[in-house]
């Protein structure tokens, strides 16, 4: 028999006796030879080879030498804020970036104490917080750490917010409606009060700023880059840091087209290039169950670890695995990332396996409906509901986001949908198991009791709230496939509540920082979903206290 990929498999597989007598495919969802035989493997061959130095750069192939105060690497959120924050404190900064603009994503920037939520009347206990970051970490960050975002986001957010009047980028408040306020044994925090918005004279100045507010804060923090002298360089990654010894980072060596260029950074040097994604090796390293991954949901290729891996080269710690990793239970069959059925078919409606099955809660945060979707046969699901749709799921109280609210779809984009194969629809549940290629009977009765539960008010079998239990009774009957992807892996280098980078013993590596998704000490195991907006706000306050630090510090 031929070798049946994982993708292959969900894409196409119809489980009949002979599918169903594939354990080994059914079990592994993605499992290579290949790793099994590298875990025979010990001593330095096992060794991972982004752990391994590379000959440092000769000065004979340095074809350029600059001098500065400060270098950041990577100009994301966190880079961009750092570089502002030190240009500020009056250091020459230079803003290296591999890719050829600013990398950006998101939507919601969380905070605690923000003068905007204070007028908004949002008071969010910090304890509370730092608690339930540290819990869903398995209590294995620093608390220190944790703390350092609690207690200073909020004032960041109103540094950005005062700096966005500069270029006619209001701050306008998130109605409380509109924050995800539901969840089965979740409660969760509104610590994402405020969006952006630019008015007519910033839409002159730049008119492709829009409603996302990711394009408005981005013209923020590229406008003060550019006001500030900040020297940002695009397609100019940065490739290796400059230490001798135990001694200080000194500076960084980076690549352009015409060679390598050594920058000297008499303050010092911030690691702010994102997360690693784009490197199997690392994701197989530090994040295990990303092997079953359908895909990642961001278009650049760009984040490979690069500050990970220069750090780990001077000698810099590495937070222990798991890696907590950002998973997204996404749509299939040709459904981009970011597509508009994803509000609709990530509703809490029925959740079937390839097998027929109903296999859990589909009302968890969507990290941990993603972590039991790895742990199915094919490591996907169905997502099934009935015609009943458009009045049921204002009941839900389940808003994926604060720019979607329902009603999420109109008929007419569900039968475009279909037409494309996206959505199945039939007129029977019998049709409908057909068209999505699962046992038919086994379908059947995971409806029937479904139905049962729904009736009874009370889910006996996974504890679904009583408000998202719906029959599926009311034809035509709908079904999406989805798999689970990744946004984005949340670990990085050690660092301390200065965001110094810090070695093996714990030691500070003098002149090294790191912000954003290159720091770690934070996250670990499952990203903390219903504290909305952590990671990004994360990456601004640690860039900026990065960029504060490297000032007080270096």
């Amino acid at each position: 028999m031929g070798k049946i990929t994982r993708r292959t498999f969900i894409k196409g597989a119809t489980l009949g006796s002979a599918g169903l007598a594939c354990a080994g495919i059914l079990a592994g969802c993605g499992r290579s030879e290949e790793g099994s035989q590298s875990s025979q493997i010990s001593g330095e061959e096992a060794k991972p080879s982004f752990m391994k130095p590379p000959a440092p750069i000769a000065d004979s192939e340095i074809k350029e030498t600059v001098t500065t105060d400060v270098v950041v690497c990577g100009a994301g959120m966190a880079g961009l804020c750092a570089a502002i924050a030190a240009a500020e404190g009056g250091a020459k900064v230079v803003l290296l970036e591999k890719g050829n603009c600013t990398g950006f994503r998101g939507m919601e920037y969380g905070a605690i104490g923000s003068r905007i939520q204070r007028q908004s009347g949002i008071n969010i206990n910090r304890d509370e917080i730092i608690n339930e970051v540290m819990r869903w970490g398995g209590y294995k960050a620093d608390q220190r750490v944790v703390s350092l975002w609690a207690d200073h986001s909020g004032e960041t957010m109103d540094w950005i917010v005062d700096m966005g009047k500069k270029y006619g980028i209001e701050a306008k408040p998130v109605a409380l409606e509109r924050q995800v306020i539901n969840g089965t044994y979740f409660k969760y925090y509104p610590t994402v009060a405020c969006e952006f918005i630019p008015n007519e004279e910033a839409m002159a100045q730049e008119p492709k700023l829009h409603f996302l507010t990711q394009h408005a804060l981005r013209y923020i923090l590229e406008s003060a880059i550019k006001d500030l002298g900040v020297d940002l360089r695009f397609k100019t990654p940065a490739v290796q840091l400059i230490r001798k010894g135990e001694g200080r980072v000194t500076g960084v060596i980076a690549k352009n087209d015409s060679g390598y260029i050594k920058f000297n950074a008499s303050k010092g040097v911030i690691l702010c290039t994102g997360d690693y994604a784009n490197d199997p090796e690392m994701l197989k390293t530090y994040i295990p169950s990303s092997e079953n991954i359908y895909g990642i949901t961001y278009p650049s290729k760009n984040n490979t670890g690069d500050g990970h891996k220069m750090g780990l080269w001077v000698g810099a710690a590495m937070d222990e695995g798991p890696h907590a990793p950002m998973y997204f239970d996404q749509g299939l069959d040709g459904m981009p990332p970011g597509y508009k059925p994803v509000p609709l078919t990530r509703q809490p409606w029925l959740g079937i396996n390839i097998l027929g099955e109903r296999f859990a809660n589909e009302d968890l945060p969507y990290g941990y409906v993603s972590n039991s979707m790895l742990r199915q046969p094919g490591c996907m699901k169905w997502v099934v509901w009935d015609a009943k749709w458009p009045e049921e799921v204002d009941r839900f109280g389940y808003i994926v986001c604060k720019e979607m609210k329902p009603p999420l779809h109109d008929p007419k984009e569900i039968d475009d949908l279909i037409k494309k194969g996206i959505i199945k629809s039939a007129n029977t549940i019998d049709e409908l198991a057909q068209k999505m290629e699962v046992p038919v009977e086994t379908f059947k009765a995971t409806v029937a009791r479904y139905n049962e539960l729904a009736k009874l008010g009370k889910d006996l079998d996974f504890g679904k709230r009583p408000e998202c239990l719906t029959t599926l009774e009311k034809a035509p009957f709908y079904a999406a496939k989805l798999a689970v992807c990744l946004l984005v892996t949340l670990g990085g280098l050690k660092v301390n509540e200065k965001l110094q980078v810090l070695d093996k013993e714990n030691k500070v590596i003098p002149g090294l920082y790191a912000a954003g998704n290159t720091s770690g000490n934070f996250f670990f195991y499952d990203y903390p979903i219903n504290v909305c907006g952590i990671s990004h706000g994360r990456a601004l306050t640690f860039g900026r206290l990065a960029g504060m630090s490297v000032m007080q510090n270096g």
